[in-house]
């Protein structure tokens, strides 16, 4: 099993101490930590809270009100793509056709400047990192929690960056990590030491930083775990053999993680055989068994078949490269951009040939 009940546990005491830990350990070490904005629905309000110099601040939202957040907090909020009528439910769409530029990338893991270097170095975004890929897809496969600090500034990105697309006709797919799921269950085994201060400053743990009364926490709500552009299915770990057995559509499986898996209990997912499935180490969140020795090529044919695609793109399992297994039929992201500096890579997908892209913004062809 990949999680239990006992860590689960330790893992909520722990964040209940952190901010007496902070308290214990003095104020000089967050003196210098900015962090935020976090966004909190009070009553008829929204409330922004945010770490600068390691001390707290808010403000109240206002429609037609600019949002004063202090320089340096953070390097990709912007109060003007706040949509204050948002419905905050999945989408029931999992599949996109017709769609010529797509772009991968994977597991960044809180490491917003690598993030940002490489999709700027391929025209997804421009020098200030705003919306350049026009009609193209951007796919983000899950795992922007934990790790790094940068978490807080690589999700007001990928907000932003979804406002920007669908005004210029392209669309930004972000999808559902273990990371994800772990804070959203709070399981906060890796998070960065540095959202100690946060948590100290705010006075909440980790986990209610994201929870159902913020903006962020009901935004990751309506992210799906799998959905399909053209001929090729993206997931973050895999579609292991038991769970393709249970005949679930891409669809019900994100409805299951958003209504019976994330926000309960472990008890209650575990004792539900098809939840347990899809919650544990063989489930699409979790998998590795692509990057087995022994998968096999027939292995991957009949998960294409029964997926009905011709490729299946994931994350999850670290590589130093974009790679390719069984001449793409499986091709596995995570290139370790959660390494940062120069580390990692995007894969580009054009006119159905699919591309490892750089950091010095060449392209090589996967074969």
């Amino acid at each position: 099993m990949t999680k239990c009940c006992v860590c689960r546990s330790l893992c909520g005491v722990w964040a209940l101490l952190l901010p007496v830990f902070l308290l214990a350990q003095g104020q000089a070490a967050a003196q210098f930590f900015n962090d935020g904005p976090y966004l909190f629905f009070e009553e008829e309000h929204l409330v922004a809270r945010w770490v600068f110099e390691g001390q707290l601040r808010e403000d109240t939202i206002q429609a037609g009100r600019a949002l004063q957040i202090d320089a340096g907090v953070s390097e990709s909020f912007d109060a003007a793509y706040l949509d204050f009528d948002t419905a905050y439910q999945l989408s029931a769409v999992t599949a996109f056709t017709g769609v010529e530029h797509l772009a991968v990338v994977s597991d960044v893991h809180g490491q917003y400047h690598t993030m940002v270097a490489l999709l700027e170095a391929h025209c997804v975004i421009d020098e200030d990192a705003n919306w350049l890929f026009g009609d193209g897809h951007l796919v983000v496969l899950g795992d922007v929690f934990d790790r790094g600090d940068k978490v807080t500034d690589i999700f007001w990105l990928i907000y932003k960056l979804e406002k920007q697309a669908e005004q210029a006709g392209g669309k930004v797919h972000f999808l559902l990590g273990n990371h994800e799921v772990m804070v959203l269950q709070n399981d906060l085994r890796y998070v960065n030491r540095n959202y100690r201060f946060t948590m100290g400053a705010i006075r909440r743990s980790y986990h209610a930083l994201y929870g159902k009364d913020t903006y962020l926490g009901r935004w990751l709500r309506t992210k799906p775990t799998t959905i399909t552009i053209n001929n090729i299915a993206f997931v973050h770990a895999g579609f292991s053999g038991p769970v393709l057995q249970l005949g679930l559509s891409m669809h019900e499986i994100n409805t299951l993680f958003q209504e019976k898996i994330i926000d309960q209990s472990e008890e209650s997912v575990m004792n539900d055989p098809v939840l347990a499935l899809l919650y544990t180490e063989i489930g699409p969140i979790w998998y590795r068994g692509y990057f087995a020795m022994d998968f096999t090529r027939e292995q991957a044919q009949r998960i294409l078949r029964q997926l009905k695609v011709k490729h299946v793109v994931v994350g999850h399992t670290s590589n130093t490269k974009i790679v390719s297994i069984h001449r793409n039929r499986v091709i596995g992201a995570d290139s370790s951009i959660k390494l940062g500096g120069k580390n990692g890579e995007l894969l580009l997908v054009s006119q159905g040939h699919f591309y490892r892209a750089g950091h010095d913004g060449r392209i090589d062809k996967l074969k």
